[in-house]
């Protein structure tokens, strides 16, 4: 397994921070179609910047689009999107294409499957002659196959699609978090390292992963059981832990996490 982190791709050191910090990799996680558009735009200067730097991407991920229409058909131009930010990331040699689907309401839930489906069908179809893996994210952000229901579903259906896992959506979901790895962590494509602290179920903060109540010990035990050999994902995420403090937190979790890879 190798050690990396979430950087934003507007930071002209996002790379050469990465080495800094002796990482191996720079994910990018694109929130917003201004975000989309800008990777789209700059993939020619952060090839440069990769190379340079020696550390390259383990995943670009495409957060909060709301893909489908209220008839539940992929919106053209978000499905162009989608295309070009793929395009990018295997201009990029990045290996994984992070996804979600939201929930169209007013459909049933057996034809929010079948968009699902469909949607992350033509996901796969566009990424395979690429060789760009496609995984879908357990975050319920704008996404709704976020859990083992509605993998056994949509996964079940479509062999090659896999999971972004972060262990913190699945506590923040009121899910078994060891239970999904222990049955889904085979279709792991890419994992966020991401702290999480909660007392009597109540959330407290998103600490640096090491200083939170998640068992990082089993977490990679069960990785480790399942053959799992991809990125790690730093995602510094706490509205505690800023500026010094986070930088000294990030050192932290990256001491704590190496320790852990073996």
């Amino acid at each position: 397994m190798k050690l990396g982190i979430i950087r934003n791709q507007k930071d002209a050191q996002c790379f050469t921070y990465a080495k800094e910090h002796g990482l191996s990799f720079v994910e990018l996680c694109l929130n917003f179609e201004p975000d989309t558009q800008q990777f789209i735009a700059q993939v020619p200067t952060l090839k440069k910047r990769s190379e340079e730097a020696g550390i390259p991407l383990a995943s670009i991920g495409r957060w909060n689009a709301s893909p489908l229409d209220e008839q539940g058909k992929v919106k053209p131009h978000l499905l162009e999107e989608a295309k070009r930010t793929m395009d990018g990331a295997a201009a990029l040699k990045c290996p994984v294409y992070v996804c979600g689907v939201n929930y169209v309401e007013g459909l049933s839930l057996y034809r929010n499957y079948s968009a699902a489906i469909d949607f992350f069908g033509q996901m796969l179809d566009y990424a395979r002659p690429l060789g760009l893996k496609v995984a879908v994210y357990n975050c319920d952000w704008n996404n709704w196959i976020h859990g083992a229901r509605e993998w056994e579903v949509v996964l079940g259906e479509l062999p090659e699609l896999g999971i972004k896992f972060d262990a913190s959506h699945a506590i923040a979901g009121g899910r078994d978090y060891l239970g999904e790895m222990r049955d889904w962590a085979g279709r792991f494509y890419h994992v966020h390292v991401k702290g999480y602290v909660q007392i009597n179920g109540k959330y407290v903060d998103a600490s640096p992963a090491g200083l939170d109540g998640i068992d990082w010990h089993t977490v990679m035990a069960i990785l480790y059981a399942n053959g799992y050999d991809a990125g790690l994902s730093i995602e510094p995420h706490s509205s505690v832990w800023q500026g010094d403090l986070g930088e000294r937190g990030i050192a932290y979790t990256i001491r704590y996490m190496k320790n852990l890879i073996v």
